[in-house]
C-alpha cells in the first residue's frame, strides 16, 4: 500500500499514515520494520508499506520504501494536495 506520513514522533518511533485506499489511518508503532534502523520519517513522506488489522486498528508492519516529502506542511494540506493531483490525472478527455 502507498501512504503519506501525517506525523511521526522520532523519540517514541510512532506515527500515523494516511492510506491510498482511503480506509482507516495506519498506526506506525515502534515494532514496525523500517528500511534502516536509524531512519526517521517526516510529515509528508510518501511510504510503501504493508499492514495488519488488529482489533479494528490498522497497524503498519513493514515499510519498504520512503520518498521524502515537503517538510513542515499541515497534514490536511498534504492529503488535499494528493487528491488534487490524482483527480486531475484520472480525468480523461476524449477528443473526436
Amino acid at each position: 500500500m502507498i501512504g503519506l506520513v501525517l506525523w511521526f514522533n522520532p523519540k517514541a518511533r510512532v506515527g500515523m499514515i494516511w492510506c491510498e485506499d482511503q480506509g482507516p489511518l495506519a498506526f506506525l508503532g515502534p515494532e514496525a520494520k523500517l528500511p534502516s534502523r536509524n531512519m526517521l520519517l517526516s510529515c509528508g513522506d510518501q511510504v510503501t508499506f504493508s499492514t495488519d488489522m488488529r482489533e479494528g486498528v490498522r497497524f503498519v508492519r513493514d515499510v519498504f520504501r520512503v520518498e521524502s516529502g515537503v517538510p513542515g506542511l499541515d497534514p490536511a494540506e498534504i492529503v488535499s494536495g494528493y487528491h488534487r493531483v490524482t483527480e486531475t490525472e484520472r480525468h480523461l478527455r476524449i477528443v473526436a
